[in-house]
């Protein structure tokens, strides 16, 4: 996997910018716009390009995805993905998005009030190790409870999260799996190489002898006896008169012509 992008709701490039569709001014990406900013960190990171909160959170809005005052409606993170070309599967199953971290995939979870949030939230589940997941929280600066739930508490929006806390609190999950290479795009194993190269060598001693067997060609063609038709026309005595009668059959086309235009006629 590319290295996990983690955007924080609350930087100040876009934390001011209004995510609102009522032109409430306290309505901002840093007070509500967790969910596009979860999903620009997910975006971002399987794209592998940099897709940023503002423009998210934009998509959001003009798609009507930005609800009054209850933050981004569920259908967003379908509607984006489809956008940016990207798979993703919502379910409320746990176990099922466990299978999908361990197999590389990143979730977004919506959140009840608890652990991450006081009312509603959006986070980006980024792996698992035994019961702790990876969560980026977009909301960097929350103070979380301080109950052994929440742990690796550093004020970067990297957290770790015991399972439970999802079993309890959260209302809904987005999987987003890992892009699908194409099958050109993946590296060569260790033995297709060494069968690549084998076959780079065989091709490059084949354009060697081809090289070759063409310089011959062109030796041949440039060493032509005169052919039947000249001498039945001409006779061997205008042979005699040539230090090396030799050439290509543009040569002999030539000497004939000019032969005829000298009026030269065969010896018998």
């Amino acid at each position: 996997m590319n290295e996990i992008v983690y955007y924080s709701q609350k930087d100040k490039r876009w934390a001011s910018i209004p995510y609102t569709k009522r032109n409430d001014p306290k309505q901002t990406i840093a007070t509500s716009a967790c969910g596009p900013t979860s999903f620009a960190m997910a975006a971002s990171t399987l794209r592998d390009q940099s897709i940023l909160p503002p423009e998210t959170s934009r998509f959001a809005i003009d798609r009507g995805y930005r609800t009054d005052n209850s933050g981004t409606d569920w259908g967003y993170f379908i509607a984006a993905s489809n956008y940016y070309g990207l798979a993703c599967k919502q379910t409320g199953n746990f176990e099922e998005v466990k299978k999908a971290l361990s197999d590389g995939a990143l979730v977004i979870a919506s959140m009840g009030p608890g652990h991450l949030t006081g009312g509603g939230h959006y986070v980006l589940l980024v792996g698992i190790n035994a019961k702790w997941i990876n969560v980026h929280d977009p909301n960097h600066s929350y103070r979380y409870p301080n109950d052994g739930f929440v742990t690796d508490v550093k004020g970067d929006g990297k957290i770790k999260v015991d399972e439970v806390v999802f079993r309890r609190e959260a209302k809904q999950y987005w999987v987003f799996p890992q892009p699908v290479k194409n099958e050109e795009d993946k590296p060569m194993t260790a033995t297709e190489a060494k069968a690549f190269e084998a076959q780079q060598r065989k091709v490059g001693e084949l354009e060697s002898a081809v090289t070759v067997l063409a310089l011959k060609v062109k030796d041949l063609e440039a060493n032509v006896p005169a052919p039947k038709w000249f001498v039945t026309e001409f006779g061997d005595k205008v042979l005699e008169k040539i230090n090396d009668p030799k050439g290509t059959l543009d040569f002999w086309r030539s000497l004939a012509v000019s032969l005829r235009v000298q009026g030269y006629k065969k010896v018998v």
